[in-house]
C-alpha cells in the first residue's frame, strides 16, 4: 500500500483530488473529506519515515503536531508545481528542522543551567534558598505563527525579507557562507539577492529554503512563501512554455515532411522553393527553442519588474551585481 501511495501516478491523482476538493466551495462532500483526511494522516507518517528517514519518535512527534492542523494543511494546498506528497515533504522537513532547532537550544540551556547549579552547589552547599534565587527560568520558546506570511503577495514578502533579519542564530557551515552573510547585511544587497533568486529554476529542482534563510538570517517560513509565490508565477510561465513547445513541434513536423518532399522532387525550381521553405521552418524552430530555454530559467526580467514594481534596468543591475558577488565569493 505504501508503494502505491508514493508512486508518481497515485501522487498526481490524489493531488488533483485535493485541489478539486479545495475548490469545490461550500458543497462539502463529507465522505471525500474523511477519505482525504485519513489519507493525509497516513502520508505524513509515510513521508516522515520512508522519505525523510526519521526515527519513530521524531516521525510520531511531527505526526502529532501536524494532525492538530490537518484541515488547515489540506486547505492550504493549491495548484503549484509541487505534488501533494512533495508539499507534505516540505512541511515535514520544515517541522523537523524546527524540532531539532528547539532540541538544540533546550540542550544548551540545560547544560548551562546544570553547570551553574554545580558551581553554586560547590560554593554554597547548604544554602538552598540562595540556589533557588539563582536558578533562572527557561525562556519561553519563540512561537512562530505559520499564517503570518500567508497574506503576503510576492512584492510584500520581498519587502518584508529585505528589511527583516529576525532569526540571527542560524549556524554557519563554511567561510563562503560567512562572507555571503556579511554581504547581505544591507537592505539593498538583500533585495538584489532576492531578485537573483527569482531568475533561478523552481524550488522543487534543488533549492533549499533553509540554506537561503540561514545566509539571509530570516525565517524559513518567509522564504518558503517567497519561493512558493515564485513557483506560482513560473506555473503561468510553464503554460507559455507548453504553447511554445507545441509550435516548435509543429515546425519540426513540417521540416520532416519538407525533407521527404525535397528528396522526392526532381524539378530543380520546385526543389529550391522547398529548400527555402525548409530554411524558414529551421529558423522558426530555433527561435522557439531559444524562447523555451529562456522561459525555463526562472521568472523573466520583465515579469520580475512588473511583480516587484521596479524598473527592468534595476532588475538587470541586481542580477549582474549578485552574479559578480557570488563569483568573487566562490573564488576567494
Amino acid at each position: 500500500m505504501k508503494k502505491d501511495y508514493l508512486s508518481r501516478e497515485e501522487d498526481e491523482r490524489f493531488s488533483k483530488t485535493v485541489i478539486d476538493f479545495n475548490s469545490s466551495g461550500i458543497d462539502v462532500n463529507e465522505k471525500l473529506k474523511h477519505e482525504i483526511r485519513e489519507r493525509t494522516k497516513l502520508l505524513i507518517y509515510i513521508v516522515s519515515r520512508d522519505i525523510l528517514h526519521l526515527s519513530y519518535d521524531d516521525a510520531s512527534s511531527i505526526f502529532l503536531e501536524m494532525e492538530e492542523e490537518l484541515d488547515k494543511i489540506i486547505a492550504s494546498y493549491k495548484v503549484s508545481n509541487a505534488t501533494f506528497n512533495q508539499y507534505l515533504k516540505q512541511l515535514c522537513q520544515y517541522r523537523c528542522r524546527r524540532m531539532k532547532h528547539q532540541k538544540y537550544h533546550n540542550t544548551l540551556w540545560e547544560n548551562a543551567f546544570f553547570m551553574e547549579e554545580a558551581k553554586y552547589n560547590a560554593r554554597f552547599p547548604d544554602d538552598v534558598e540562595f540556589l533557588e534565587i539563582q536558578k533562572r527560568e527557561k525562556p519561553e520558546s519563540l512561537t512562530i505563527n505559520e499564517d503570518i506570511y500567508s497574506e503576503f503577495d510576492i512584492k510584500g514578502i520581498f519587502d518584508f525579507i529585505s528589511r527583516h533579519k529576525n532569526v540571527p542564530d542560524y549556524p554557519i557551515y563554511n567561510k563562503m557562507e560567512v562572507k555571503l552573510r556579511k554581504s547581505l547585511e544591507t537592505t539593498a544587497a538583500r533585495k538584489r539577492f532576492l531578485i537573483f533568486i527569482l531568475t533561478l529554476p523552481r524550488k522543487s529542482e534543488g533549492f533549499d529554503s533553509y540554506d537561503i534563510a540561514r545566509v539571509m538570517q530570516t525565517d524559513e517560513l518567509a522564504i518558503n512563501r517567497f519561493l512558493a509565490l515564485k513557483d506560482e508565477a513560473l506555473g503561468f510561465q510553464e503554460e507559455k512554455i507548453r504553447e511554445i513547445q507545441s509550435r516548435a513541434s509543429k515546425h519540426w513536423r513540417i521540416m520532416a515532411k519538407l525533407i521527404a518532399n525535397i528528396n522526392m522532387e526532381n524539378d530543380e525550381e520546385k526543389k529550391r522553393k522547398l529548400r527555402d521553405h525548409y530554411q524558414t521552418q529551421v529558423v522558426c524552430h530555433k527561435n522557439n527553442m531559444k524562447e523555451i530555454k529562456k522561459a525555463s530559467c526562472g521568472m523573466s526580467r520583465t515579469s520580475i519588474a512588473t511583480s516587484l514594481e521596479v524598473s527592468r534596468s534595476s532588475v538587470s543591475i541586481a542580477i549582474k551585481e549578485t552574479s559578480t558577488l557570488l563569483e568573487i565569493i566562490a573564488k576567494s
